[in-house]
């Protein structure tokens, strides 16, 4: 389970190679990766979804998962074609919408891994008063980088719907990130702590991320969403090794 850790690193590293690349080359490089490890987050998670049957909690929250990356990998792919071939370009409506779905997908399927964890009944570890503590640190750090985006979201909503939806989605991620963090934490060593740790990770990348981005460092942007991704496709992978 923790080699695992290394693939999400992997795709950092490969990430930072393309940063040695010049303007287009660069573009392509990155997005070919992000191609990449989307369709594997998805295609593995609709794997790992059918080792549940009807009215299994988790059911639905990979094939949500599956779908968002799968949107995602189709979002990539049509912005690469349309490096290759102009006219290939994915009309606006069809982009926001699909933007919107994938940002709903991954951001309920967080919500619904966090719920299930609570359905269970088991003991979060430390007292009422610290894990609310840090459940509201959380969301406060989301406030704070999803803050100003979503100012601007708001202000072109009407033009641009998928920025506001975009940074809701984000800030639910990162709000979430204590919550993730807990099971695992509770679990102490057992095999379904990596599915938990990895999800956390996924959203602490997608942070680093947006701190990235609001800070203008754009040049570490593309390492942040390779990692990210990738931690995705890790969680789905140890969920399935951990069902074993």
């Amino acid at each position: 389970m923790k080699r695992l850790a290394f693939i999400p690193l992997l795709a950092g590293a490969l990430a930072a190679c393309g940063m040695f690349l010049q303007g287009d080359d660069a573009t392509r490089f990155h997005r070919v990766l992000l191609i990449t490890v989307a369709l594997l987050a998805s295609i593995s998670a609709f794997m790992t979804a059918r080792r549940f049957s009807r009215g299994d909690r988790l059911l639905t929250t990979w094939i949500l998962f599956g779908a968002g990356y799968g949107i995602a990998a189709f979002r990539y792919a049509s912005r690469l074609a349309r490096m290759y071939e102009p006219s290939l370009v994915l009309p606006d409506v069809a982009n926001n919408t699909l933007a919107i779905i994938q940002n709903l997908c991954i951001a309920i399927a967080l919500l619904l891994f966090v719920l299930v964890w609570r359905a269970t009944g088991l003991a979060m570890p430390g007292s009422r008063a610290s894990q609310a503590g840090w459940i509201i640190a959380g969301i406060l750090v989301a406030i704070v980088v999803g803050g100003y985006p979503l100012l601007q979201g708001i202000q072109t909503a009407k033009t641009n719907p998928v920025l506001i939806i975009s940074t809701i989605g984000d800030m639910i991620g990162i709000a979430l990130i204590v919550p993730l963090m807990m099971p695992a934490l509770a679990m102490r060593g057992g095999l379904l702590m990596h599915t938990w740790v990895y999800l956390a990770m996924m959203e602490v990348a997608w942070l680093g991320y947006d701190i990235s981005a609001a800070a203008g460092t754009t040049s570490v942007l593309e390492i942040f969403r390779a990692m990210a991704i990738a931690f995705g496709f890790v969680a789905t992978v140890a969920q399935r090794r951990a069902l074993r």
